[in-house]
C-alpha cells in the first residue's frame, strides 16, 4: 500500500469532519507553564516559514482528534480573518500556505463564512482549497451555502451541495427533491445531480446506489457517470474486498456491471497482476465480463502485450475485450500491437483485436486502418470499423475519401451520412 503524502493527509482533514481545527487557540493549564515557556524560546529562533511549516505538520497530525461533526468551532474575529487571508493570498511556500488554509477552516461559522469567502474569493473554481472550502461551508451551512453559489460567477454551488449531502443527507434530499429538473442559471437537479451523489456517497453509499438505480430505471444517460462516483467512494472508504461484495449485491444490469468496471480499473491502477489475478475467477460469472473488460482497458494502455497474454488465459467468451485492450496498445506500440493481431488465427478476438487498434490509430494513417478493417471476418464488425476510418479518411484527405467511400463496400446510408458531413 502506497504511503498517502501530505496532500492526501490534508485533503482527509478537511472533508471528513466539521472543520473544528482550533486546538492551537486553547490556553495552556497551569501545570504546562514550564513547557510553554520552553515552547516560547525554541519558537522564537524560528522563522515565520519555518513556524507555519510546523502548524502544518501539528494540524495534520492532531486534526483527526478534532474533526467530529458534532464539535463546535472556535469562530475567528474579523481582524484575525482578514489578517489570515492576506498572510494566505501572500504565501508562496505551499506547506505554509495549506497551515494557513487550516487555520481559516478551523474557525468557519455559518456566520463568518463570507468573511472568510472573501479571503479566497481569488481562487479558480477548480482550485482545491476554493472547492474544499465550500465543501466545508455547504456541511454547516446548507441550504444557504448551496444558494450563496446561484448569485455568484464561481461554480460555488456543486461543492456546497456536496457537502450539505454528506453531513445531512435527509435534509439535502428534501431540497434536491424540490427543485425542478432543468432550468435556467438557478439550481436544477441536473445541475446538482452530481454533487448530490458525490455527498450521499461519501454519507451513505447505500442510499447513493438506490438512487442512482432510480436513476437508470429511469432512463437517465448519466446513470453510469453516477455508479462510478459511489463506487469510487465505496473503493476509498472500503477497499476493493468490500467494494466487490457491494456490487455483486447490486440488480443485475448495465449499471451493475459499470460498478465492476470501475473497479476492476482501480485495481489495475495500483497492481495490473494483482487486478488480473482477482478478475480470473470473475470471467463468466455475472459482472466478470464487465471486470475483465475493465481490466483490458486500463492495463491495455499500460502493459499492452501483458493485457493481451491474460486475455489469452481465460475461459469463456472474452473476445469483447480484446478491442480495448489492442487500442490501448495501439496508441502506444502500434507496430507491435499490428504484429500480434498477424500471429493471431482468424476469430472474434481477432476481429476486436483489430477493431480496438484502428479505433486508436486511423487518424494517424486512415489508409491503413481501412487495410486492416477489410480483415475484420464479421460483416457487422467490418463495416462499423469501416466507417470509423473513412471519418477519418475524410478529416485527413477530404478528397481521396469522397472519391474512395462509393466504392468502399459501406451500406448507401452510410456513404450518404459520411458523405453528408454526420459523424
Amino acid at each position: 500500500m502506497k504511503k498517502p503524502t501530505l496532500s492526501t493527509l490534508i485533503w482527509i482533514t478537511f472533508t471528513v469532519g466539521a472543520f473544528a481545527l482550533g486546538w492551537w487557540m486553547k490556553p495552556q493549564s497551569a501545570n504546562q507553564g514550564n513547557q510553554a515557556g520552553e515552547t516560547e524560546v525554541a519558537s522564537a529562533a524560528m522563522s515565520p516559514d519555518e513556524k507555519m511549516r510546523k502548524e502544518g505538520a501539528e494540524v495534520t497530525s492532531k486534526a483527526a482528534q478534532v474533526l467530529d461533526p458534532g464539535a463546535a468551532s472556535v469562530p475567528l474575529a474579523y481582524e484575525d480573518i482578514t489578517d489570515l487571508g492576506e498572510q494566505f493570498r501572500n504565501a508562496t511556500d505551499p506547506l505554509v500556505k495549506r497551515a494557513l488554509f487550516a487555520k481559516l477552516l478551523a474557525g468557519l461559522t455559518a456566520e463568518n463564512a463570507l468573511e472568510i469567502r472573501e479571503q479566497i474569493a481569488h481562487l479558480d473554481f477548480n482550485d482545491p482549497e476554493f472547492r474544499d472550502f465550500h465543501y466545508a461551508w455547504g456541511r454547516i451551512g446548507g441550504k444557504d451555502a448551496v444558494m450563496h453559489g446561484a448569485e455568484t460567477d464561481k461554480s460555488d454551488m456543486a461543492p456546497s451541495m456536496a457537502g450539505w449531502a454528506s453531513a445531512n443527507p435527509a435534509a439535502a434530499k428534501a431540497w434536491f427533491d424540490s427543485l425542478e429538473e432543468k432550468g435556467g442559471k438557478g439550481p436544477t437537479r441536473e445541475r446538482l445531480k452530481e454533487a448530490y451523489v458525490h455527498g450521499l456517497a461519501i454519507a451513505n453509499p447505500t442510499l447513493a446506489s438506490d438512487f442512482v438505480l432510480s436513476l437508470g430505471a429511469a432512463g437517465d444517460p448519466r446513470a453510469k457517470q453516477m455508479m462510478g462516483i459511489v463506487t469510487e467512494k465505496m473503493l476509498t472508504s472500503s477497499g476493493t474486498g468490500a467494494a466487490t461484495n457491494w456490487a455483486s449485491g447490486l440488480p443485475e444490469g448495465e449499471l451493475r456491471n459499470h460498478a465492476f468496471y470501475e473497479i476492476a480499473r482501480n485495481q489495475v491502477r495500483q497492481d495490473p497482476a494483482a487486478a488480473a489475478a482477482w478478475a480470473t475467477p470473475l470471467a463468466g460469472q455475472n459482472g466478470g465480463s464487465a471486470a475483465v473488460y475493465g481490466i483490458s482497458s486500463e492495463w491495455g494502455s499500460r502493459d499492452g502485450a501483458a493485457a493481451a497474454k491474460w486475455l489469452d488465459t481465460l475461459s469463456g467468451d472474452q473476445s469483447k475485450s480484446y478491442g480495448p485492450a489492442f487500442a490501448g496498445w495501439a496508441k502506444s506500440d502500434p507496430l507491435a500491437a499490428s504484429q500480434r493481431i498477424v500471429a493471431m488465427p482468424p476469430s472474434e478476438n481477432r476481429n476486436n483485436a483489430i477493431g480496438g487498434m484502428v479505433y486508436s490509430y486511423r487518424w494517424e494513417d486512415p489508409v491503413s486502418a481501412i487495410t486492416w478493417a477489410n480483415q475484420i471476418t464479421n460483416p457487422k464488425g467490418r463495416q462499423d470499423v469501416l466507417a470509423l476510418s473513412a471519418e477519418a479518411y475524410l478529416k485527413k484527405d477530404p478528397a481521396a475519401a469522397t472519391a474512395w467511400i462509393p466504392n468502399s463496400g459501406l451500406p448507401a446510408a452510410t456513404q450518404q451520412r459520411l458523405l453528408g458531413g454526420k459523424r
